[in-house]
């Protein structure tokens, strides 16, 4: 029974990472591609899921499998406004996978565990106009968002309606439940909380359409 458990839940395993695989395919994370990824890819490799995750050795602190550079001690200029009612802080895990690679620090192939075997190709020699010559994104490219988060939207930032009872949903009813769904680890709003890295259905990869503010009306009572 034990045997027959442990299948079942490789076979899960399996059909997940697949479903995720066939979504980032054919988006530009997809940086062993430059059809699908033209401005920012990397020669010598076809694997897609190696640029964040890995099977053995990854930082389970960050995130599940984590292969990617990360660097915790940076900081980000953030969103500041006097009509703010909610806590700012320094980004946190949702935010910081994302800017491993957004805020041009640190090469896009810098991984922990690279592609192999290593000699094979010309793997880390990065192609497309939105990487510089050691792999890290450029300000030109639309994908770059740099050390300054002060024109975006805030991250690292505690979702606390009580603060503001009159401009944000309350974690009560059913509906209004669905700011959790929402809400990264401690319950800041992050990257994460509108962006899904895996699928861009939706364009920019916002976890659901926006069409008419919907998705801001999550969390925004207007």
């Amino acid at each position: 029974m034990k045997i027959i458990s442990i299948l079942l839940l490789i076979l899960i395993l399996l059909v997940a990472f697949s479903t995720l695989y066939a979504g980032v395919e054919t988006t530009k994370h997809n940086f062993s591609s430059s059809t699908h990824s033209p401005n920012a890819f990397f020669f010598g490799t076809r694997q897609l899921c190696v640029f964040c995750h890995t099977p053995h050795g990854g930082d389970q602190a960050i995130a599940p499998l984590w292969n990617h550079e990360t660097n915790q001690a940076q900081t980000y200029i953030p969103y500041s406004s006097n009509t703010l009612d909610m806590n700012i802080s320094q980004p946190h895990k949702g935010s910081m996978i994302c800017l491993s690679c957004h805020d041009g620090t640190i090469a896009v192939n810098s991984l922990s565990n690279l592609p192999g075997p290593e000699k094979e190709g010309n793997y880390g020699s990065p192609g497309g106009s939105g990487l510089d010559a050691s792999g890290k994104l450029t300000s030109s490219s639309d994908a770059y968002v740099g050390l300054d988060l002060s024109d975006d939207h805030p991250v690292g930032i505690t979702y606390d309606a009580s603060q503001d009872p009159t401009g944000f949903y309350t974690k009560t009813g059913s509906d209004q439940n669905y700011p959790d769904k929402l809400l990264s680890e401690g319950l800041y709003v992050e990257c994460s909380s509108c962006h899904d890295p895996h699928d861009d259905t939706f364009s920019n990869f916002l976890v659901e359409s926006n069409s008419g503010s919907q998705l801001c009306l999550r969390c925004h009572t207007k």
